[in-house]
């Protein structure tokens, strides 16, 4: 058996150095003071790092923030100042129609929406009754007159009687006792005269009321108008008491209107007669009616502790679309300006901080209008740029342009105002120039 030697594997080759220790590599194995320079190699630029993010924070937070404002133009255009009420419209004149006696309607002439002139007859009360009165009314002036006739015989018969007496006693041909009692009976005469005149007159007047009465049987209109509503039904008996009846209702022309609104109380001042208006009502809501004020009532109406004053406008409804007891809101112009400086009313709220009032905190920043300003010469608190004292007059007031980055305040005179816009004049103020209306709270976050 052959023995082959096997072939001797080369030896494979090692590297003769140690792995790095970990104490070379910090320099533990080094002298003390090459540790300290490698040391202070490593984290002196980490310190340096730490420091510069620390300070890059603190002046990004203490930097100076560039001012964010909204802004208008002032233009230049017409104000029309108003006040708005609401109220309910009317006919001009309303006038109820009733019945000023008792009885039964035998005929009703007219219906709702009918056009009625002066006299035209609305209905009619049975008259029968009030027929018997009048002829009962007649026979007593004619007793009444039958008892002056009697009355003025007496009276010439006691006369003569008298002036027959006083020449007999004269010539000594009577007594005493019959011219007395003659004359007495004279006196009578006279007593019963006066009584029949007065006996006629009541019965004249007796007749007048039962005549009266009985014409008062027929409904007739008083005006010329339309019927707005009818009460009464043929064969209805109807009571008057005290309180009349009422058969119709009539309204003059409806071509004419009334609107009565309420006013509130701290807008009567600026309300006068003549002031135009303009109205709408749910019927027709694209469609604006003028009207014009007539007048204001002084006695208040209150309502919940609300006072207001009634104010009458008047409505031309030529073309017949409203009617009585529609609700209408109207708007009573009560000032006007042509060609005015117009800024939004927001220019007039603007106002930076106060001297020495802490700065209003915003929300997302705590910032404030006050850090815009830079401090004043000597430290001390910022104070805003001003070139105005106390405003001269009640209607004095303040807005704010840019000079630069700064506002600055610039004094105006307020004309008018209708919430929105406000007319203004003052030094420097012309269309175009532009006003603060506040802060810009978005952009600064």
């Amino acid at each position: 058996m052959l023995h082959v030697p096997l072939k001797a594997s080369a030896p494979q080759s090692v590297d003769p150095s140690p792995p790095p220790d970990p104490s070379q590599i910090l320099g533990l194995g080094l002298s003390h003071r090459r540790r300290k320079w490698i040391l202070r190699a490593i984290l002196l630029p980490v310190l340096v790092l730490a420091v510069g993010a620390v300070g890059l924070f603190i002046v990004r937070q203490h930097a100076p923030v560039a001012p964010h404002f909204e802004m208008a133009e002032v233009s230049q255009g017409d104000l029309r100042v108003t006040i708005t009420a609401t109220g309910t419209l009317s006919a001009r004149d309303t006038v109820p129609v009733g019945a000023e006696i008792s009885g039964r309607v035998i005929r009703v002439l007219v219906d709702y929406n009918d056009k009625v002139e002066p006299g035209q007859l609305l209905a009619e009360i049975d008259p029968e009754q009030y027929r018997a009165r009048r002829e009962d009314a007649q026979a007593q002036l004619a007793l009444a007159k039958a008892a002056l006739l009697s009355a003025q015989a007496t009276l010439r018969e006691s006369d003569l009687k008298v002036r027959r007496l006083r020449s007999m006693r004269s010539a000594g041909l009577s007594s005493q006792q019959d011219l007395e009692t003659a004359e007495a009976t004279l006196e009578r005469s006279h007593a019963s005269l006066t009584n029949a005149h007065a006996q006629i007159t009541s019965a004249e007047a007796s007749l007048k009321v039962a005549r009266s009465n009985l014409s008062k049987t027929i409904i007739r209109s008083p005006i010329t108008g339309v019927v707005l509503e009818r009460s009464v039904e043929s064969g209805q008996t109807v009571t008057s008491g005290l309180q009349t009846p009422v058969l119709f209702t009539l309204a003059a022309d409806l071509a004419e209107m009334r609107l009565a609104v309420k006013v509130d109380e701290a807008d009567v001042g600026h309300v006068q007669p003549g002031l135009p208006a303009t109205f709408t009502v749910d019927a027709y809501p694209s469609r604006v009616f003028d009207s014009t004020v007539l007048k204001v009532k002084n006695m208040p109406t209150t309502s919940q502790n609300v006072v207001t004053y009634e104010t009458r406008l008047s409505v031309n409804n030529t073309d017949g679309l409203l009617r009585p007891g529609m609700t209408a809101t109207a708007t009573i112009a009560i000032e006007s300006k042509k060609d005015a400086l117009l800024v939004p009313s927001a220019a007039l709220r603007f106002s930076p901080e106060l001297p020495g009032a802490p700065s209003a905190p915003v929300a997302g920043g705590g910032f404030s209008i006050g850090r815009l300003m830079p401090p004043p010469p000597g430290g001390g608190p910022r104070q805003p740029p001003s070139n105005d004292k106390a405003p001269p007059e009640a209607n004095a007031s303040r807005i704010f342009i840019l000079r630069g980055e700064r506002p600055e305040p610039v004094l105006v005179e307020v004309s008018a105002t209708d919430g929105v816009r406000t007319a203004i004049r003052g030094p420097g103020i012309a269309p175009g120039v532009r006003v603060i209306l506040g802060e810009d709270i978005a952009s600064l976050k």
